[in-house]
């Protein structure tokens, strides 16, 4: 490291913290929804599920159509007004969230959301374009590790203020907490010209010519549907947590303490998945972490005991730790080196949507057949693409 530029060092360090900050306050919120909903007047357990579905919804909903949006303004004023924003926007909205005294309230600020964030596209434009070929690697996997680690603290933090201080002091606080970094993001981050950047000649690479590849379109495809199960149960989770019988006023600390025990094998094993690839071949390993996310998931749903659920989620985050890099790293093989950031900004995409149908999807299962079937529905279509992808890799073989 010691060779590497000082700003180069800064904009990692305080890009990485924005995403930090941002996404641990954004996924404490998120599980809190239903919660928050039945504080301002919304009853019936169906409209609670409705209500939480269409909020996990909205702000991935605008921001498919808002994100390329800004991907073309970036290439006219910069990567660094895109990270300051996206910050602010956080700032902006979930303050908005926390004045919100009706569900259409906060579903329009949860649209502003979409509208305005976008931390982590903008942080990966911007460590793509900015970074020098041979080390834009390390910087990505270093964003991807405070992202979950960012996953990891959130819903566990959000929960205890939340018990401690109330859902709306919890909003303020991650307000606050985005606009100090957007303040930093501001003073800190360099834009400088660097000729050996890796996203200096993007601009020649179409679209069509990065998913111009069969295997390219089939893992966006895998992205979306894993993002699909993700977030299917993501808003659903303080629901699910009451349902084991979990009392309300432990709701918000309990539904922490269950995304903790995804979370950590998750941040922590996700180096130990990559390390697998010489040994077993990256799509080998691919639709093992597929297959066991998807059994794991489905087991969850199945079981009415805490304890148990624990322990199955902490089996789900060493299963799922390894999708999201080794699909990264799928999709940097078939990327002209130059492109490697646009094909990043693709497979955000792809998530995105699926952020979009999983809310949806998630809020029609618990509405329809249950709470249950917000995990065991999404771990057999992970089960079933993870089995699918393992036949195509086979008939290409």
């Amino acid at each position: 490291m010691s060779q590497v530029p000082r700003h180069e060092r800064a904009n990692l360090v305080v890009v990485c913290a924005a995403q930090f900050l941002c996404l641990a306050g954004m996924t404490a919120v998120l599980p809190l929804l239903p919660l928050y909903l039945q504080k301002i007047g919304i009853d019936g357990p169906d409209r609670v599920r409705w209500w939480t579905g269409a909020l996990g919804a909205a702000p991935f909903v605008v921001a498919v159509f808002a994100t390329p949006l800004w991907g073309a303004l970036a290439d006219r004023v910069g990567h660094k007004p895109m990270v300051v924003r996206s910050v602010l926007g956080i700032a902006i909205a979930t303050t908005g969230m926390g004045f919100s005294d009706t569900p259409l309230e906060l579903l329009g600020w949860r649209g502003v959301q979409g509208a305005v964030s976008g931390v982590f596209p903008a942080a990966v434009a911007l460590l793509s374009s900015l970074t020098p070929a041979h080390r834009v690697g390390h910087s990505l996997a270093v964003l991807q590790a405070t992202r979950s680690a960012g996953v990891l603290c959130g819903p566990l933090l959000g929960g205890l203020l939340a018990d401690f201080f109330g859902l709306r002091t919890l909003f303020f606080g991650v307000g606050l907490i985005a606009l100090v970094m957007a303040g930093c993001c501001a003073l800190v981050l360099d834009e400088r010209a660097d000729p050996q950047a890796a996203g200096t000649p993007l601009s020649p690479v179409r679209l069509r010519e990065l998913v111009r590849e069969r295997a390219v379109l089939w893992m966006l495809g895998v992205i979306f549907v894993y993002q699909v199960s993700v977030m299917a149960s993501w808003p659903m989770l303080a629901l699910f947590v009451e349902k084991l019988g979990v009392e309300p006023r432990a709701a918000a600390t309990m539904t922490g303490v269950v995304v903790f025990a995804q979370g950590l094998p998750s941040m922590v094993l996700a180096t130990t998945w990559v390390r697998l690839v010489p040994r077993f071949g990256l799509g080998r390993v691919l639709v093992a972490s597929l297959v066991l996310s998807g059994l794991t998931n489905l087991c969850v749903g199945v079981v009415d005991r805490l304890d148990l659920v624990l322990v199955l989620r902490a089996l789900s985050g060493v299963a799922m730790a390894g999708f999201v890099p080794l699909s990264f790293q799928w999709l940097n093989g078939y990327a002209p080196h130059a492109a490697r950031g646009r094909m990043a900004g693709i497979s955000s995409t792809a998530m995105m949507t699926g952020n979009v149908a999983g809310s949806l999807f998630g809020g029609w299962l618990a509405v329809e057949i249950g709470l249950g079937a917000t995990f065991w529905v999404p771990g057999i279509l992970l089960t079933v693409t993870g089995v699918l992808f393992s036949t195509r890799l086979r008939s290409q073989r």
